[in-house]
């Protein structure tokens, strides 16, 4: 019942993370080396990122004017990615002399520190300045900058969309992105709103990707408004055969039996789901739903599961360990587009 994913889970190598993440990069390549350009951009300040060919007219050289030239820049971006934000001098300084014995052109070398939480300003300008003195760039992002910079350049791309959701739930299952606690995801909720808030748990099919690797907290969205919220303690796919709860495999938390018995009560009590205990769920169990009537002020409705940041929705931020109480304490009443 596991289905396969983009970004495979399983593997002990140490490179885990990089291998995924130039994965998804060359996902993006694939689909338009504009896309890149914008990715990289994001990355690198705003700096001005030229990926292929470039294609002139008319360019006068020192002795003629060629008709026509197809010119395409030397580019070498070197990254060291990290699971933590273990960055250190003596690593850095062995990159950068790596990088300068490849004797690449002018302008055309950066480094890029990809790290957990933001590096010291102390550090990054240390290193700047050790690649500036080299004629290499040097740059650092984290896990959650370069997701931002993917999002902002896919946009609406549904082909990329589901890639990067995929690549976003490793990102998130490795704990590699710190403001998971402050995220809500709302999810669309209609027929069995009822049933979600009486039992405290919400499902969706199996093949779709896991939210709690995003969000520590799930908002039921009704009637243009998460009308309440709850921590996400566990969340697991399952289904039945002969009448009793089959856990195919837990993804997050503990799956103790209570929890287990209020995913078979939910089953039950949602009947009006032809077979929805004959096909795998996931199945998001929470400490308790509270209410909270955030409202959505834009026309129209959700479209989708939206993720909301609880700082930019309350103005203060939960604790790491903040229950679904503390969060509705931050958010409820607020509004979002």
């Amino acid at each position: 019942m596991t289905k396969i994913s983009y970004f495979q889970r399983y593997s002990q190598r140490e490179n885990h993370v990089t291998n995924n993440t130039m994965l998804m990069l060359r996902h993006v390549y694939q689909e338009s080396p504009r896309l890149l350009e914008s990715v990289l951009t994001g990355l690198l300040d705003d700096e001005e990122i030229a990926i292929g060919p470039r294609f002139d007219q008319q360019v006068g050289g020192a002795h003629s004017v060629p008709d026509a030239l197809i010119l395409q820049n030397s580019l070498n971006i070197y990254i060291e990615a990290k699971r933590g934000d273990w960055l250190r001098d003596s690593q850095i300084e062995g990159h950068l002399n790596s990088i300068e014995a490849s004797a690449h052109p002018a302008g055309s070398a950066w480094l890029i520190g990809l790290t957990t939480n933001p590096i010291e300003a102390d550090d990054a300008g240390r290193w700047e300045d050790m690649a500036r003195s080299r004629g290499i760039a040097f740059a650092s992002a984290t896990y959650s900058d370069l997701i931002t910079a993917l999002e902002r350049a896919i946009g609406d791309d549904p082909d990329l969309g589901v890639i990067l959701d995929d690549y976003k739930s490793f990102i998130g299952a490795e704990g590699l992105l710190p403001d998971q606690y402050r995220k809500i995801v709302a999810m669309l909720c209609g027929t069995s709103w009822k049933e979600n808030l009486r039992h405290g748990v919400y499902f969706e099919p199996a093949s779709r990707n896991p939210k709690w690797a995003q969000a520590r907290f799930l908002g039921i969205y009704h009637s243009k408004k998460v009308s309440h919220i709850g921590r996400i303690v566990a969340s697991a796919i399952c289904w039945q055969a002969d009448g009793k709860l089959v856990v195919d495999r837990v993804e997050f938390g503990e799956l103790g039996s209570e929890m287990q018995a209020r995913i078979g009560e939910i089953i039950e009590a949602a009947d009006y789901f032809a077979g929805l205990g004959d096909v795998a769920h996931r199945y998001y169990i929470v400490d308790s739903f509270e209410e909270a009537g955030v409202r959505k002020i834009s026309p129209g409705g959700m479209m989708g599961h939206r993720y909301l940041d609880i700082v930019e929705l309350g103005g203060s931020e939960p604790a790491p360990d903040a229950s679904s109480v503390d969060a509705v304490a931050i958010v409820a009443g607020c509004t979002f587009t």
